[in-house]
């Protein structure tokens, strides 16, 4: 029997542990493969021109980089596809059904990445879309979004817009922090501002009470844009 020699055996070691970290690394690069390959199709997925087939695609692609490894990404992708499948379905029960699988999608992809601010509004989104303002979990995720992006600017408006639609449901500080949310935003996107007040009555009246307490210019020229026609 022969038997190891003690200076081949620090070699032998360092060849396992790198063959073993090889093969743990092989489902993690088949997976950023998958989701590298079809980003640029996935990148058009709001474009009208994008089939139906090509949704389809993405999405198969999308759960076969899931199956090798399940990450945040993989899943917020399946959940703007499944938003997509909503907007385009020509029925409510088809609607809502694709709703309800994005909301599970976007579920997924907070096990992994729970301070993803992005992907609580768009939770916030699906459960309003589902029944959520009824049964309080979509006023739960919008919590989550404010928490864990308070002065996320891309998200900020979306943020607004849900916390009107569940206005009833929030405390009066939470209600004080959207008002002072509005008046920062207004410095940042004055125009998507405006053109959130301008959907409804409503968004109005809590837009225009926020900004009472901008400077006086600030104030004048909100109230003067979104009394201009549309």
């Amino acid at each position: 029997m022969r038997f190891i020699s003690k200076r081949r055996l620090p070699a032998i070691i360092g060849l396992l542990a790198g063959t073993g970290l090889l093969v743990l690394a092989i489902p993690h690069t088949m997976a950023a493969m998958l989701l590298a390959l079809s980003t640029q199709r996935y990148d058009y997925i709001n474009n009208p021109n994008t089939t139906d087939a090509t949704i389809d695609e993405l999405y198969d692609t999308t759960m076969a980089a899931i199956d090798w490894v399940p990450t945040s990404k993989a899943w917020t992708r399946i959940g703007y596809l499944e938003l997509q499948r909503a907007k385009r379905a020509t029925t409510p029960t088809d609607k809502t059904d694709h709703y309800l699988k994005a909301d599970q999608a976007f579920t997924q992809a907070l096990t992994i990445s729970p301070m993803d601010s992005f992907t609580w509004a768009r939770l916030t989104y699906t459960r309003l879309k589902t029944g959520g303002k009824e049964d309080g979990t979509a006023v739960a995720a919008l919590r989550m979004s404010l928490l864990t992006g308070p002065y996320e600017r891309n998200i900020a408006i979306s943020q607004i817009n849900y916390a009107i639609s569940l206005w009833s449901q929030l405390t009066t500080a939470e209600q004080e922090d959207i008002r002072k949310k509005i008046r920062w935003i207004d410095t940042l996107e004055h125009r998507a501002l405006v053109n959130l007040a301008k959907r409804n009555l409503n968004n109005i009246g809590i837009t225009v009470e926020a900004m009472t307490k901008a400077p006086t210019k600030r104030f004048s020229r909100f109230i003067r844009d979104i009394n201009k026609p549309s």
